[in-house]
């Protein structure tokens, strides 16, 4: 059961926006290979599980993106606890 959940916005400071784009697509990509539950949007990736692997997530997640970029900046937003999951929040937006 999941007991947390994490809305991640990855903003490399880069000029260039091809850079950025490649930054965020690894970001996304290694969340894809790592969760089962990502939902991915234009401006944040939001992802679902347990507290402490989350947070091991969240760590790795600016590592990548700090492998291409000198500077990131990232929004966080957490939720701990007896959370609503996505699939709570969103099904009846889904049907």
């Amino acid at each position: 059961m999941s007991n947390c959940s994490i809305a991640l916005q990855i903003l490399p400071l880069s000029e260039h926006n091809e850079e950025k784009i490649k930054i965020i697509d690894n970001v996304i990509h290694y969340l894809q290979n790592k969760h089962s539950k990502v939902i991915v949007s234009p401006f944040e990736t939001v992802i679902e599980g347990e507290f402490n692997e989350l947070m091991d997530t969240l760590k790795e997640c600016l590592v990548i993106a700090g492998e291409d970029s000198k500077n990131i900046f990232a929004n966080v937003k957490i939720n701990y606890g007896n959370i609503l999951t996505i699939d709570e929040k969103l099904s009846k937006f889904n049907k």
